[in-house]
């Protein structure tokens, strides 16, 4: 969700030293379903960059709201030696969006309360929170980004393909390169769909190169061969 250079490194340790208090590896959480582990491993890149921002906001909601969306998210996401519980974490969050309504708090909380609403396997009300987060926070491209993958993989478990496609689509056009762009390579290819599998497979190569996604394209892409030329007759008189 890139060239990564050295420098970008460096920032996002610097980024997650900051957010240590605040949340841990997102991708212990599901560890058992693998894509989910490539969703919480996404949802942990957008904090990282969000909490990047953390340090430079003084304003009084913002700070009170903090601690309250760190406590939310350790029940949510717990230590490797408790269990989430989702639905106090969404009762939790919740509490973010009403009492600090338009902080960056409150839209973070609003994504993890779609997140819960999913874990606890209420998928229309998930979809429900989500487009919710659409309307109210469409400046938010990071977080937006996230929300529409989310959406794609509910839409993929309920067998909608062209939603899926869709939401991962529009994840893929706010974010740029990455996990979206995989699963749509994905799904058009289980589809029969080569030549938009190909292109996906093609730009997941490109783009991201030395990540998981990008090894997994390496597999992937055909090497198409030049078609052989005809003899040339005249060099045989």
């Amino acid at each position: 969700m890139l060239t990564i250079k050295k420098k970008a490194k460096v920032a996002k340790q610097t980024q997650e030293q900051q957010i240590a208090t605040i949340t841990h590896t997102v991708a212990d959480v599901l560890s058992t379903y693998k894509i989910k582990v490539v969703i919480a491993a996404s949802a942990l890149v957008a904090l990282l960059v969000i909490a990047g921002g953390y340090s430079l906001m003084r304003s009084a909601d913002e700070r009170k709201a903090s601690p309250l969306l760190a406590a939310a998210y350790e029940v949510y996401s717990p230590a490797a030696s408790s269990t989430a519980d989702y639905a106090r974490a969404l009762e939790l969050f919740r509490g973010v969006q009403k009492q600090y309504p338009g902080s960056m708090s409150a839209a973070i909380a609003e994504y993890y309360a779609g997140n819960s609403l999913a874990a606890l396997g209420k998928t229309d009300e998930a979809l429900k929170e989500y487009e919710f987060f659409i309307k109210k926070y469409s400046g938010k491209k990071m977080l937006l980004g996230l929300v529409y993958q989310r959406m794609g993989y509910i839409y993929g478990a309920l067998g909608k393909q062209a939603e899926a496609v869709k939401a991962f689509e529009q994840s893929e056009a706010l974010g740029g390169p990455g996990v979206a762009t995989i699963e749509l390579a994905r799904l058009y290819e289980t589809s029969g769909n080569r030549d938009e599998s190909q292109k996906k497979y093609k730009l997941a190569q490109e783009k991201l190169g030395g990540t998981t996604w990008g090894i997994e394209a390496m597999g992937k892409v055909q090497v198409l061969k030049p078609a052989p030329q005809p003899a040339d007759k005249s060099a045989e008189k």
